[in-house]
């Protein structure tokens, strides 16, 4: 309930929980393939996340037109945010270019799971 009522500490929670998997993960199994940018990623996925989320919440109450387009609006933005730091990344790391693709898209499916179930739970309010 705490993470579904509070979206600023639900984001930092969550983020803090994504923190510490890497952290697990990264020092054991996956050693070899860490990235020193992954604490950055997930910073810049949860800014993305409250960014949006309050942006979105902000016109709830308005018409639900409006709603869906700032939706796809926020959506869109967000892809094209995250086609740039790729490939921003890839053009000065190109040797850990397939960790650096597989941990960004992982981050992109829990936090988009995130996004939708708290952003549906805020909207069901």
């Amino acid at each position: 309930m705490l993470l579904r009522s509070r979206p600023l500490l639900s984001t930092i929670i969550f983020s803090a929980i994504v923190a510490l998997i890497g952290l697990l993960l990264f020092s054991t199994i996956l050693r070899e393939h860490f990235l020193p940018v992954f604490y950055f990623m997930i910073l810049y996925f949860m800014v993305l996340s409250i960014a949006g989320r309050f942006f979105l919440l902000k016109s709830k109450n308005n018409r639900p037109v409006d709603f869906n387009t700032r939706y796809f609006l926020v959506r869109w933005l967000k892809v094209l945010l995250h086609m740039v730091f790729i490939v921003v990344y890839i053009l000065n790391d190109t040797e850990n270019a397939l960790a650096f693709v597989l941990t960004f898209m992982a981050c992109y499916v829990l936090y988009s799971i995130f996004d939708i179930n708290t952003l549906n739970a805020e909207l069901k309010k």
